[in-house]
């Protein structure tokens, strides 16, 4: 037993089979990666709207449109690329989240050169920023050694 969608293809109504209806459903869909986004949806119109009139042709009242009847329609059609080059469908870029380690580029742990890469700050400035505020400015030693414990080294270097 199969399940029956009821669907207008083409303004005309038409009761298909679920196999049937994802097969179309996919052929439509790659159509649409071929076509050029600025005529994709008439394009579509278009074609849905001749697929209606070739099952109307193929399929009685009351008959159910099965997947042999879909592929007799598409191969009239013809394939996808018919109407233009595929596409690849743009995917939305994901961000790898940045992580704070330390270097093995390491004068002293390492810190130093793991700040100056996850900041994108001179290495060298950076350093002597820390040897003058350790020294001349109340930044304390042990904030340093507490922050070469807490900051995993770099597993890719």
């Amino acid at each position: 037993m199969k399940k029956t969608l009821n669907v207008r293809i083409g303004n005309v109504a038409f009761t298909i089979d679920e196999d049937a209806f994802a097969a179309l459903n996919a052929y439509l869909e790659d159509i649409r990666n071929c076509c050029e986004e600025s005529v994709a949806e008439e394009t579509i119109v278009d074609v849905e709207s001749r697929i209606g009139d070739l099952l109307a042709e193929r399929v009685g009242e009351n008959e159910v449109v099965t997947i042999a009847v879909v592929n007799e329609v598409r191969s009239i059609i013809g394939p996808a690329d018919n109407f233009g080059e595929r596409r690849i469908p743009k995917t939305p870029q994901v961000e790898s989240k940045r992580r704070l380690y330390r270097s093995r580029d390491k004068v002293i742990g390492g810190v130093c050169a793991g700040l100056a890469d996850y900041f994108g700050v001179n290495l060298t400035a950076l350093r002597l920023i820390v040897f003058f505020c350790t020294f001349f400015g109340g930044l304390s030693l042990w904030v340093y050694i507490i922050l070469w414990a807490l900051i995993p080294l770099n597993p890719n270097n």
